[in-house]
């Protein structure tokens, strides 16, 4: 196995009386995209600073393609840091500033010439040279930054919610650039974010943070499809949550009782469930399908209380009695489904997850 790019262990952070970031370990591979995920405040911005060299851990050990860096000034770590307010320098043109971390190293004049011509075709801005910032887009001006970060060849970079100034559009156009960019290269970006959808469309693997602690570390989409505890489900994208109690398992199916009946479940790897338990029963709102399953799927009678067309999708409230959940189906090809209907529903049992009750059993 290689060394990893980055690897952290047991790093804390305090501020005061306040914990930033509590007993944190992870690693980064060689050209990986490593989301750091979490609410504002939760410490992923006090972890990429500390990373960059900006912060110093009370505690713990971090190290670049094995090396330890504590001791390590931010330049001397060879991680440039794409800032979210873009932070270049109003006097200098487009070449300048990108050119000025390679002026920085000593590297000749000619090279310089060709290495920034490089990066600039590679990042759309052939012909923004000679520009100023301000004479620049939003758009315009991330990618003058991130190839001021790539125009050094380093092997980690590092971004600071790079797409926070940007319009909706633009940040979905940049994150299609972010995408490609990191797969013509083999440098580890490591990005920290609040944004979901950010996460899940690019990340190669992520942490989900919380209060300083690691919540959740895997692929985006097992992350999502298979949260290990309550904090995860609910931070990404929007669950129905039931309560339930473990009836029975057997290897790597699950029964539960729930508000709707007797279902079969899944959970995340590597959980341990005893019958008797009170657990949480997970369903995304997209899994909610109207209709019977064949007998495959764990069926349930409900009252459609409100629908509300949002473009493509029906967003759906349904209750039974007390028990409330929604459900996410296709405007276009649904048949007609009015308030006030009671029809039947299903959801797969590899689509009805188990998790843990407790916010503080992380899984991990």
């Amino acid at each position: 196995m290689p060394e990893p790019a980055i690897r952290v262990e047991k790093v804390t952070k305090r501020f005061g009386d306040v914990t930033a970031l509590d007993n944190v370990s992870f690693s980064v591979d060689p050209g990986e995209l490593f989301f750091l995920l979490g609410p504002s405040g939760c410490g992923k911005t006090t972890m990429l600073r500390i990373l960059a060299g900006l912060e110093t851990p009370d505690s713990g050990t971090i190290t670049f393609d094995g090396e330890d860096v504590a001791t390590r000034s931010p330049y001397q770590r060879g991680a440039p840091m794409v800032f979210q307010n873009y932070a270049l320098w109003p006097h200098l043109n487009v070449r300048d500033n990108v050119g000025f971390g390679l002026v920085e190293r000593g590297i000749p004049r000619r090279e310089i010439h060709v290495r920034v011509d490089d990066i600039l075709g590679r990042v759309g801005l052939d012909g923004y040279s000679q520009r100023l910032p301000g004479q620049l887009s939003g758009g315009q001006q991330q990618r003058v930054v991130l190839a001021r970060a790539l125009v050094v060849n380093p092997s980690i970079v590092l971004l600071d919610e790079p797409l926070s100034n940007l319009d909706a559009k633009l940040r979905g156009d940049m994150r299609t650039e972010i995408g490609r960019l990191h797969e013509e290269t083999d440098i580890a970006f490591v990005y920290v974010t609040h944004d979901q959808v950010e996460a899940l469309s690019l990340a190669d693997r992520m942490v989900v943070i919380d209060k300083g602690r690691l919540t959740g570390v895997g692929n985006p989409s097992d992350l999502y499809h298979r949260p290990p505890n309550r904090f995860c489900a609910d931070f990404l994208g929007r669950a129905n949550l039931l309560p339930a109690t473990v009836s029975a398992v057997e290897g790597a199916s699950i029964r539960i009782e729930t508000p709707f009946g007797e279902w079969n479940a899944c959970s995340a790897p590597g959980l341990t469930w005893e019958a008797g338990e009170s657990v949480l029963c997970m369903i995304r709102p997209e899994s909610v399908t109207p209709g019977d399953a064949d007998g495959d799927g764990n069926g349930f009678n409900a009252r459609v209380e409100t629908v509300q067309l949002a473009g493509a999708t029906l967003e759906i409230a349904l209750s039974d009695g007390d028990t409330r959940c929604h459900a996410t189906v296709l405007s276009r090809y649904a048949a007609p489904i009015t308030a006030g209907q009671s029809c039947r529903w299903h959801v797969l049992p590899e689509n009805t997850v188990v998790i843990k009750q407790s916010e503080d059993e992380t899984g991990l």
